[in-house]
């Protein structure tokens, strides 16, 4: 019986050691890692540049469009940027926009299209790229 109780003890102590290691009591170096700050400079954007702009129309009448084929150019780091197109025409602007993600180095050629009511007189593109 005392044989019994002694070993008892002994599983207990044991079970107490392993789980007091298992919590990490009594260490003084920290595990978890701290959160450094980076300064804005130094965090890799996107960097995109339109190379060109294809403007063309379609159509009669009621169903007449501006079409604008943009091909934009990433030369910084891959991600997510914002196609933004307008058409100015007759002192009136409409603008739509399209997201598009490029990789470091990659172009890609993208469609907007717009549609016009013949107003008569030329109508002016306009295109930019903004990240988001």
């Amino acid at each position: 019986m005392k044989c019994m109780k002694l070993a008892g003890v002994i599983i207990l102590i044991a079970i107490a050691a392993i789980m007091a290691s298992a919590c990490g009591g009594g260490g003084s170096a920290s595990t978890n890692p701290q959160p450094t700050a980076v300064a804005s400079s130094n965090i890799s954007k996107p960097n995109p540049a339109v190379l060109l702009v294809n403007a063309t129309t379609a159509g009669i009448e009621d169903n007449y469009y501006a079409i604008l084929n943009i091909t934009a150019k990433n030369e910084g780091a891959d991600g997510v940027v914002i196609v933004v197109g307008s058409i100015t025409q007759a002192g009136l602007t409409q603008t739509n926009e399209i997201p598009v993600y490029l990789a470091s180095g990659s172009s890609q050629t993208v469609k907007l299209v717009f549609p016009l009511k013949w107003k008569g007189g030329d109508w002016t593109p306009s295109v930019q790229t903004e990240i988001p």
